[in-house]
């Protein structure tokens, strides 16, 4: 049975964030604020970036882009958001987020259930060592939260649409 969830707020500027690759991941309602079923993230995507391209086989994913034009490749389909629409990435299918523009995007993601947000608060230690962890540690986490990297999509999107992870 799922925990009851507890009042909260989390105003402008407070709850935790977390930074990968220039990426901004703002905590807005975590599994623990709702008994687990949902995690909610706002995150800010600099122009000319490349989420890393990657397939999750425990959440759907929910996203409301903000502000912005996002491109998208959803298994094979490619596709382009401007803010205010809306897209569903259901777990099991490769996906990525890229922002080609000259100015950062924003969007809110909704992973349900909820769970994912620890992932990547693990992720920057990680990501931060050189010399010490490397990429045995990255997909040994990635593995443990049930992601594969899809690091074959890279090297063409990079090309395609002029981004950089």
């Amino acid at each position: 049975m799922p925990t009851p969830s507890t009042p909260r707020l989390v105003a402008p500027g407070e709850g935790t964030t977390v930074r990968l690759f220039g990426v901004r991941f703002d905590y807005k309602v975590e599994s623990a604020d709702s008994g687990g079923s949902l995690a909610v993230l706002e995150v800010e995507i600099p122009a000319k970036t490349l989420v890393k391209p990657h397939n999750h086989t425990r959440e759907d994913e929910f996203s409301l882009i903000l502000a912005g034009t996002v491109g998208v490749r959803v298994g094979d389909r490619v596709l382009q958001a401007d803010a205010g629409a809306s897209l569903v990435k259901p777990r099991g299918t490769p996906h990525a987020m890229w922002n080609a523009d000259s100015t950062p995007a924003r969007v809110v993601e909704i992973l349900s259930p909820g769970g994912l947000e620890r992932y990547f608060q693990e992720l920057p230690p990680i990501l931060a060592h050189e010399d010490g962890a490397g990429p045995k540690e990255y997909y040994e986490l990635a593995e443990r939260y049930g992601i594969t990297i899809q690091d074959d999509w890279i090297e063409e999107l990079e090309r395609t649409y002029g981004v950089k992870l």
